[in-house]
This record gives structure tokens, C-alpha cells and sequence, in this order.
């Protein structure tokens, strides 16, 4: 095999099975935190005090205590379809220190639709209570200037956004579904350059790839590392068993199952994961562990097998080839080349 034949294999099986089973997917959200910065009364209360005004900043949740309440109900409404995407998918792009950053999440392809109808079931209820939170904005910001600002209230009412503003602070973006950018042949046909050059920024691109898919797959490890710590604790401590303990349980073995699966193959990750949905997750609910001894200490050895073999995972060598990355062309660069 020439050196061109083999930069064109660049891209592992593990890669291109990848590229086959997940979707790229991304959330963005934004709301408005109800608060404004008093700089007049800042600095008459720092002049009252005796104090520097330049080093006096003063802040104000505008629609005072109750109101804010409601308001921080909305904003949580809003938060709920990124933390969703992050309990249903899996972290690839990689920060400079090769911890998973914010970005886009793999989502396995035979979830996404689903996945896709639950984001935007949570998208419509967030900005269905928001309006109802607009409707009553006016008496809002009536009740809490009247109620809250005393001889501030000048300022503050210059500091209120309109309802409009307020609207526009707010969103909820569910990307369109891309794939992972990896090169195929019927690709590199289409681009007019010649074939060693090619083969080379394919290979690179591969490279970049095969490490952000290995991160994502350590970070799934450590995930379900936590879940699990998470689970053998309460079944050892637990006075009260949660429901979140064993949701979050299967949430994670089926992610786990998932980057096996649809990655390298890793039969020990697909048996960890196996353990995690019939061994610790054995019931249903929480109520069944305290009403049946035998479940719960089974449960618990399965937690502790668990524990032990995901920290094994977490220090194994990488199933799939890892090409060498020194001098890679990011796949953010060539992504636009696809």
C-alpha cells in the first residue's frame, strides 16, 4: 500500500461507524435576569456612607421578591431544553486542555427524533409561560415600583425594559442536524485538488476527528462514573432513595450502550452499560429497593462493579486507532468544505 492509499484510509472503521450512527445537534438559549445596574443611588448611598462612589456598585432585581420569582420560573423553562440535550447526548468538540466543552452534542440517530420532539415540546412550553409572564409585565413593574425603590424610583423606572425588550432577551434555538464532518470518497471526488494534497487534508481532518470521538467517549466513561458513584452511595448510605438515581442510571447506560455501539465496539463498555440497566436500575422505582432487601444488595454489588470497571475504562488504552493529530486541520476549518 502506497503512502496515498494509506492517508486515504486515514479515517478508522470506529470513525467512519460513528460518522453512520450519531447527529450533530446544538441548543442555544438566552433569557433576561431581571436585574439592573442603580448608579445614581449607588452613589448616594456611597456618599451617605462616607464612602468612595467609584468603588460603590449597587444591583437591583427589579420586579422585587415575589415577582422575581415568577420570572426566575421562566428563565428556568428556558435553561431546560439545553440541560435536556446534555442528559440525552454526548460532549464532542474538545477545549484546548482536551476536557469536553459547550458545543455540539452527539446524538445517536435512532434517539434523535424523539430527542428532536421532546426539545421542541420543552421550546413551546417555555415561551408559552413567558407570555403569560409578558401579559401581567405591566402590573409587574407597577407593583414593584410602588413597593420597592422608594426615593429611587425615578431611576429605576428608566431602567425597566419595555415588554418588547424583554420578549427579544429571550430564545430558544435548536440547531438542524448536521453530521459528523468526516471525509467520504464520494467527498474527496469533488474537490479540485491534487490527490496527495487531498489525501493529506483528509487524513488530518480524520485525525482531529478520531480524537474528538475518543474524547467524547471518555467523557461518557466519567459520566456514568459519577451516576454510578452517585447510585452505590445511596443503596450504601441512603435513608431515602431518589427516583433521579436510577432515571439518571439508565439515562447513562444507554449513552454508554450508544458510543459502544455506534463507535469502536468496545464489547467492555457494552457489558458495563448491560450492568447498569438490569443490575443497579432492577427496579422501577425507589420503593422497591426499601421494600425488597434482596433487589437493593444486588442492586448495590452491581454499583460496586460498576465503580470498579468504569475507573478501569477510564485508564484503558484507546480500541480504535488513534492517527497521529500533530499539525491537524480542525475539523471547525474543514467543516465548510463539506
Amino acid at each position: 500500500m502506497n503512502k496515498l492509499q494509506m492517508m486515504e484510509q486515514s479515517a478508522s472503521d470506529a470513525v467512519k461507524t460513528a460518522a453512520n450512527n450519531f447527529i450533530l445537534l446544538s441548543v442555544k438559549v438566552g433569557w433576561w435576569d431581571g436585574k439592573a445596574r442603580l448608579t445614581g443611588a449607588a452613589q448616594k448611598a456611597a456618599i451617605a456612607a462616607g464612602a468612595d462612589p467609584d468603588g460603590i456598585e449597587m444591583y437591583s432585581k427589579l420586579l422585587g421578591k415575589q415577582n422575581n420569582g415568577i420570572l426566575r420560573n421562566v428563565n428556568k423553562q428556558f435553561r431546560r431544553p439545553r440541560t435536556h440535550l446534555r442528559k440525552k447526548a454526548i460532549p464532542l468538540a474538545l477545549a484546548e486542555d482536551d476536557s469536553q466543552r459547550r458545543g455540539e452534542k452527539m446524538v445517536h440517530s435512532a434517539r434523535y427524533p424523539k430527542v428532536v420532539a421532546e426539545l421542541t415540546s420543552l421550546k413551546d412550553s417555555a415561551f408559552n409561560q413567558l407570555e403569560e409572564f409578558l401579559s401581567n409585565y405591566d402590573d409587574y413593574r407597577a407593583q414593584a415600583l410602588d413597593n420597592n425603590f422608594g426615593s429611587w424610583r425615578a431611576e429605576a423606572e428608566r431602567l425597566f425594559p419595555t415588554k418588547a425588550e424583554v420578549r427579544a432577551q429571550f430564545c430558544i434555538e435548536i440547531s438542524d442536524p448536521k453530521p459528523i464532518p468526516v471525509f467520504s470518497d464520494a467527498q474527496q471526488a469533488n474537490f479540485n485538488v491534487p490527490a496527495n494534497i487531498m489525501a493529506e487534508i483528509v487524513a488530518r481532518s480524520n485525525a482531529a476527528i478520531a480524537k474528538q470521538l475518543e474524547g467524547a467517549k471518555q467523557e461518557q466513561i466519567q459520566s456514568a462514573l459519577k451516576t454510578c458513584e452517585t447510585a452505590l452511595k445511596q443503596l450504601t448510605d441512603g435513608k431515602r432513595f431518589h427516583q433521579s438515581v436510577i432515571d439518571n442510571v439508565k439515562e447513562e447506560a444507554i449513552k454508554l450502550g450508544e458510543i459502544s455501539q455506534g463507535y469502536d465496539g468496545d464489547h467492555r463498555v457494552k457489558k458495563i452499560a448491560e450492568t447498569m440497566l438490569d443490575g443497579i436500575a432492577n427496579v422501577t422505582e425507589p420503593e422497591q429497593w426499601k421494600n425488597n432487601s434482596g433487589k437493593k444488595e444486588l442492586a448495590k454489588i452491581a454499583a460496586e462493579k460498576s465503580v470498579q470497571n468504569l475507573k478501569r475504562m477510564a485508564q484503558a488504552a484507546p480500541v480504535a486507532p488513534m492517527p497521529d493529530s500533530s499539525g491537524v486541520i480542525l475539523p471547525e476549518i474543514t467543516a465548510d468544505l463539506i
